[in-house]
């Protein structure tokens, strides 16, 4: 039998064992460095050559991947045009790609625009986008019609300093009204001709809004969000801010080929945001939003209990990160500067979001009490994911241009507004 000694000795040195264990692991872990900063992927060793999953480096915009689930990194980015070089001492790949262009690596010319555009503190723009809808689930579910493609056109002007902006958006409608199940009368009477229009403006603290067939502004005072959300700091945020706040996020800038557009030659910045650069801006942007602030601000609410007020908050955190989990987004950005003047001025975007509404939906259920709710008629095997794709391409032009905006005198609040409704309906 073991003294009590030798128990202890042995204990003793196991202890010592299993705290040297992960630091004697740690100095073994290779790290990726691509481009200057440390790439959140794991490196793995076999006979010499380093491997990396190919899940973990999809985020690089613009990289060619293949099928296959582990590829060897000198290869992967030798192959590609990058440089790759091993640091013994760090333990450290060091991969170059598409990093520099000229005199700016991607990241630098990324500020510069930005310093750029906001010298020349306003500019007009114009483009075009369109949204696609699939929810086969829910369609079969609630016997909703399929959703047509909308095509949207889109111009206006911005200007950093006062802050204001100017949109004036138009969606054509379905050429057959039948994919909407209306008939064109019914259209016509809704205020839905062949064209939607809907215009926006942002001026002194106020949103201004006209909608399908209106004449009327309708206005919405933003005095009193700034105990919830400072929308006038955050749409004043530095460039170098911006760019910290993408890179801490993941988000990764790389140069694209170089092209020639209308007798200008223009570099190519492409980015990418996946579902956890996207769930980080998210959270980052809406870490101070206190959503019952910001009800009672838009004047929505009577007085509520502090108390209830706190718990609703606390909900709407907790449905905030369930949303922001059931998202999936591949976000694909293409920027073209100007060589000339360093200004962006045109951009292209790729946008696919999936959200899981069925998970969302039993994790709002369990947030409720079971008086509060009844059990939801989903089927265990039925999928309902609602998929949204955006494909669009913008130009921006005239900067430095001078601000004008639509004559907003006869603009009324949302109050009168909803006055002016009841009135009509009671004269019906």
């Amino acid at each position: 039998m073991f003294s009590k000694r030798t128990i202890v000795k042995f204990l003793a040195v196991l202890l010592v064992m299993l705290l040297a264990a992960p630091a004697a692991f740690a100095q073994d872990q290779v790290k990726l460095i691509f481009n200057g900063r440390e790439y959140p992927a794991i490196i793995i060793l076999k006979d010499g050559v380093s491997y990396v999953s190919a899940e973990a480096v999809r985020k690089i915009p613009g990289l060619e991947i293949g099928d296959e689930a582990l590829l060897p990194v000198r290869k992967l980015f030798e192959s590609q045009g990058g440089e790759v070089t091993w640091d013994g001492d760090n333990w450290q790949i060091i991969v170059s790609w598409r990093e520099k262009s000229g005199d700016y690596t991607a990241d630098e010319l990324v500020l510069e625009y930005s310093e750029r555009l906001k010298d020349v503190n306003s500019y007009k723009l114009k483009g075009s986008h369109v949204i696609e809808f699939e929810a086969d689930g829910i369609k079969n579910l609630i016997g909703m019609p399929d959703m047509p493609k909308m095509n949207f056109s889109i111009e206006g002007v911005y200007q950093c300093e006062p802050m204001a902006m100017y949109i004036k958006q138009t969606m054509e409608m379905p050429q057959n009204p039948d994919e909407l199940e209306l008939s064109p009368e019914e259209l016509e009477a809704l205020g839905f001709g062949q064209k939607i229009v809907t215009e926006m403006v942002w001026l002194d603290n106020a949103i201004y809004q006209k909608g399908p067939g209106q004449d009327q502004w309708i206005v919405q005072s933003l005095e009193g969000l700034e105990e919830t959300f400072d929308l006038d700091k955050f749409m004043q945020i530095s460039p170098q801010q911006s760019l910290e706040m993408m890179n801490k996020a993941g988000v990764i800038n790389v140069f694209g080929e170089d092209v020639e557009k209308d007798g200008q030659q223009y570099y190519t910045i492409k980015n990418y945001i996946d579902s956890d650069s996207y769930r980080k801006l998210a959270e980052e942007i809406l870490k101070d939003f206190d959503i019952m602030a910001f009800i009672g601000a838009m004047g929505a609410q009577s007085t509520v209990d502090p108390q209830e007020a706190e718990e609703f908050n606390a909900v709407f955190e907790k449905m905030l990160d369930i949303i922001l989990n059931n998202i999936n987004i591949d976000y694909h950005i293409d920027t073209l500067v100007n060589k000339e003047t360093l200004l962006p001025d045109y951009m292209s975007v790729d946008l696919i979001m999936k959200l899981d509404l069925k998970q969302i939906l039993l994790a709002a259920q369990a947030l409720t009490s079971e008086e509060q709710t009844e059990e939801l008629p989903i089927p265990p095997e039925m999928d309902l994911n609602i998929v949204i794709k955006l494909t669009g391409d913008y130009q921006y032009y005239d900067y430095g241009t001078k601000l004008e905006l639509p004559d907003l005198s006869n603009a009324i609040s949302q109050e009168e507004y909803i006055q002016q409704l009841m009135e009509q309906a009671e004269e019906q």
